[in-house]
């Protein structure tokens, strides 16, 4: 009986914790509807109506793919592996810390090139 409790506690939390989350998202939307109604019925200025309206589009189309794309995990060959991770963990001193990120950053599979053609991620980890 207690587990059962505890379980239906568990689920109203998780139902109010799902309501909840949602109440950020309906105060932009309730914003912009008030904006879009201040903008376009009362103000009026037609010439500004179709900027208006362009960018009103575009902002709304890019809330609503950012609200309900889902996340995406990180690709297996950036994640650190257990001995490094350990190793890393292991480690008291910061500068050695460092230093064992920039070598294990060094072995990944990004290219990237500055201006002059240098590699940016090894000259900047370096710097730094």
């Amino acid at each position: 009986m207690r587990r059962s409790w505890k379980m239906a506690l568990s689920g109203g939390l998780r139902c109010c914790r799902r309501v909840l989350s949602w109440v950020p998202v309906l105060v932009i939307v309730l914003v912009v509807l008030w904006s879009y109604y201040a903008y376009v019925f009362e103000l009026c200025l037609v010439i500004y109506l179709i900027f208006y309206h362009a960018i009103f589009v575009f902002f709304t189309w890019t809330y609503w793919k950012s609200i309900f794309t889902l996340p995406q995990q990180p690709n297996q060959k950036f994640h650190l592996s257990y001995s490094d991770k350990e190793r890393y963990e292991n480690e008291e001193r910061p500068e050695v810390q460092k230093q064992m990120l920039i070598d294990m950053a060094k072995k990944l599979p990004v290219y990237t090139r500055t201006g002059s053609g240098g590699q940016f991620i090894q000259s900047h980890l370096q710097k730094g």
